[in-house]
């Protein structure tokens, strides 16, 4: 398998699978340094559903997050119609911090595409507004190999 994008070509053996992880960094508010991370997942299962797989992703969290508190669930609406489902929780990392996340599974082309954005509480009403346009206007482009 070869991968190539803007800035390298790497040749894995066959039997290695591709598994892209993006962090873009946002800016620093309210005590966060704002993220939002993309993971690409090709292997999500044919029959597997995306809400299926959004709640075998979200046990991870669920299970190892210090403070771990689900504040919300449910399927999101695109334009495109690609089956879509988010999950919003707040954690506590360490004493006196508390951060949310919002994560986004949307499945185009036979994968998942996972993206995890980090909040405060106040940024949850006000950098995520912008985090929702940009996971609205997600195209995932086929590859020209």
């Amino acid at each position: 398998m070869a991968i190539t994008n803007n800035l390298f070509k790497l040749t894995l053996p066959d039997e290695w699978k591709e598994t892209t992880v993006y962090t873009f960094e946002g800016p620093f508010d309210s005590g966060v340094q704002h993220n939002l991370v993309l993971v690409i997942d090709p292997f999500i299962g044919k029959d597997t559903t995306i809400q299926e797989y959004a709640n075998q992703q979200i046990e991870g969290p669920k299970n190892t997050m210090p403070g771990f508190e689900l504040i919300s669930e449910g399927e999101k609406k695109r334009a495109d119609n690609a089956p879509a489902y988010e999950f919003v929780y707040k954690y506590v990392p360490a004493e006196n911090v508390v951060l949310y996340q919002k994560q986004v599974y949307i499945l185009l082309n036979e994968k998942a595409c996972v993206f995890t954005a980090t909040f405060s509480k106040k940024t949850l009403k006000t950098i995520a507004v912008d985090i929702d346009v940009v996971i609205a206007n997600f195209k995932l482009l086929e590859s020209e190999e």
